[in-house]
């Protein structure tokens, strides 16, 4: 084992292992006896986890937390007499490469990133752990400080191996086996030997000697890398090209506001173009007409449709029910309805209602400083919704150029925020909802079932109320539909608490044709909708590159300055993740805009089409029915049939349509 080139930030911890010898392919180059290996179980034995386990406190990884119980145990028990003194003695003594232990200034490098949020959350999570075993375990702080707790978690979140050990699922620390580094394609591979009852590591490729021997982490995103491991791999990519590095973007209900706005769409366009950094314009901030807040309703309505609230971080986080990897549960949390159970509890009288609300929110706000934390940052294949209140919705994606302001705050902060206040919520019906679903979504540059549902949901936010007819209940409704999150009291809780008009008593059935959920729109709806979802792409696009400091043109030239960024310094790490979630971002951008040009090219030429065969009927002498209708609008695309008017025949032309129309242009060349 060798160390790596020294770093100012304390990354000379950072080792290397090596061969001394050439080495043929398929050679077992480590072995260590299972006696040697630290396994949950070994952290269950002890006086502590023995505690926990009879308990039922609810832990953040809890393999991970008997993992940590042992090592800091052991170390504090039984010292230079434990048996694996020889390996805590190797173990790096500070961390500093890992991001939960930066400093302000370091931390200053990732502003604009989400992984500033997750951070804090990781934190959060074990701070709580921490106090919640305190709690249960008395004794627990002459054993371990807050900082030994959080030095143990880093520790086997970075080093630990999922086995299978005789039969049975297992996480362990490895002795020596955790010392390699990581590099794909992997060049070696590991397991538990049950024959021999030894953990090994086997060579895939000849090695030369003197030649580093790595191990492989995994097909990750370089948030994981740096979160967890405390690196970020400067060209993330697999064999065949693919890039896993991802950007998690923030879809919800108040995007859909100031949609029309051209002044908006034209700064938004401007700075895809440019490449620059524009502070783009608020929308606006009410209902021009009943239509347009019906279609909210609908919108409403479809979009927390077969959702479930858990609370993750500071936010209120909708998860699709049979979803593992979201949550199963299916429901409001108990706090949103506590909340909305203060709001009902007035209805038909504005008295009182204010202090109830407060009584509320103070309930919501103890339980998120005095919750177990057994939820960590949301995976990468997930997609979360949660509940934002106006003051904070609108920003498109998570998370916003205000979040990262204060970063030393945000990352050392252990309350948590408030994101429902009391002067939001009042007797009088709000000019907009006081609180806008919103659902996160990782994506990267790979047409992936997470980019499917990504263009699944903008779909959703661009419809309008015939098109949310459509596709929610399959046919088009004069009234809207009454969801079954609303409830059909016309004092309904969820309805007054999100300012919304009283449900209808009944629902229609929906047909056949009807889709599930918002995640269900897996093909364009029209022209029109599709060009309003790609805006709403470039809208997302643009807030979350105007949420950072520096342009990627200048991430790409600072990576280029090895005396301000050095080799394994924790800066250079912080600006290889955030260069990484702009490429992805510029991409996602890109596709927004052409596809924009290309609609718009598709459009003229319907159009075109559409009239030719109109002038042929009329110098044929047939009468069209439905009047003119149509045409072609300011943006270029065919425009909508009226949502009032079901005699209009001239609709416009639909997906089915134009793929039939390109087959057959197709079909003539």
């Amino acid at each position: 084992s060798l160390p790596l080139p020294p770093s100012d930030d304390g990354s000379s911890e950072m080792r290397s292992v090596h061969a001394t010898a050439a080495i043929p392919p398929q050679t077992t180059v480590v072995s260590i006896p299972k006696r040697c290996l630290i396994t949950v179980e070994m952290g269950q034995a002890t006086p502590i986890g023995r505690k926990i386990l009879s308990s039922s406190l609810e832990l953040d990884a809890p393999k991970h937390i008997f993992l940590m119980i042992y090592l800091l145990w052991d170390r504090k028990v039984r010292g230079p007499s434990s048996f694996f003194h020889p390996y805590y003695a190797i173990l790096p003594a500070s961390l500093r490469n890992m991001p939960v232990f930066w400093t302000a200034d370091e931390l200053r490098h990732l502003r604009g990133s989400h992984l500033l949020r997750q951070i804090r959350d990781r934190i959060d999570a074990i701070d709580d752990d921490y106090r919640a075993i305190c709690s249960l375990c008395p004794e627990f702080p002459a054993v371990a400080s807050r900082d030994d707790f959080r030095w143990a978690r880093m520790i086997v979140c970075s080093r630990n191996f999922g086995l299978l050990v005789d039969g049975r699922r297992t996480s362990a620390l490895v002795p020596h086996a955790d010392m390699l580094n990581h590099r794909r394609p992997r060049e070696t591979k590991w397991t538990f030997d049950d024959e021999t009852q030894c953990f090994t590591i086997t060579t895939l490729r000849g090695m030369e000697a003197g030649e580093q021997v790595y191990d492989s982490y995994g097909q990750k995103c370089n948030h994981r890398f740096l979160l967890n491991y405390g690196f970020a791999v400067e060209d993330n990519r697999e064999v065949d090209g693919f890039c896993p590095n991802e950007v998690p973007l923030e879809l919800g209900l108040d995007l859909c506001w100031g949609l029309e706005d051209d002044g908006e769409e034209r700064a938004v366009e401007e700075e895809g173009e440019t490449g620059g950094r524009t502070t783009v314009a608020g929308a606006k901030n009410g209902w021009n007409s009943p239509e347009e807040r019906e279609c909210w309703e609908k919108k409403m309505a479809f979009w927390t449709r077969g959702e479930s609230t858990t609370q993750y971080g500071d936010g209120y986080y909708c998860g699709s029910e049979g979803n593992p990897n979201i949550g199963g549960d299916v429901g409001l949390s108990s706090s949103f309805q506590a909340l909305a159970a203060a709001v009902a509890g007035t209805a038909g009288r504005g008295e009182g209602m204010s202090a109830s609300i407060a009584g509320a929110i103070s309930a919501m706000n103890e339980a998120s400083s005095s919750r177990p934390s057994s939820t960590t940052a949301p995976s990468s294949s997930s997609n979360d919704c949660r509940m934002t209140s106006g003051a904070t919705a609108g920003a498109g994606t998570a998370p916003s150029a205000a979040t990262n302001n204060s970063i030393y705050d945000q990352i050392t902060n252990n309350g948590h925020r408030n994101i429902i206040h009391q002067n939001h919520v009042n007797t009088a019906p709000p000019t907009r909802p006081a609180i806008c679903p919103a659902k996160r979504i990782r994506v990267c540059v790979s047409n992936n079932e997470n980019t499917r549902i990504l263009f699944s949901m903008l779909r959703v936010l661009a419809c309008t109320s015939s098109e949310l007819d459509q596709i929610a209940w399959g046919t088009r409704l004069r009234d809207p539909p009454s969801s079954p999150f609303y409830g059909s009291a016309a004092n309904s809780a969820a309805h007054r608490l999100l300012g919304l008009a009283p449900p209808h008593s009944s629902s229609p059935s929906p047909s056949s044709t009807a889709l599930r959920t918002c995640r269900d729109v897996r093909h364009p709806l029209s022209l029109s909708n599709e060009r309003r979802a790609m805006r709403l792409l470039l809208r997302i696009t643009t807030r979350a590159l105007a949420a950072y400091p520096t342009t990627l043109a200048r991430d790409a030239a600072d990576l280029k300055d090895l005396r301000a960024y050095p080799r394994y310094s924790n800066r250079r790490h912080a600006k290889v993740q955030v260069k990484g979630e702009k490429e992805v971002l510029h991409h996602f951008a890109l596709w927004a805009r052409t596809a924009m040009h290309v609609i718009d090219i598709i459009g003229h030429e319907l159009e075109r089409e559409r009239r030719g065969a109109m002038l042929r009927f009329s110098e044929a002498g047939i009468l069209c029915g439905g009047g003119g209708g149509g045409g072609v609008g300011t943006e270029g695309v065919v425009a909508s049939d009226s949502a009032d008017n079901d005699d209009n025949d001239t609709r416009e032309l639909g997906y089915d349509y134009v793929i039939q129309a390109m087959e057959d242009d197709d079909d003539c060349h």
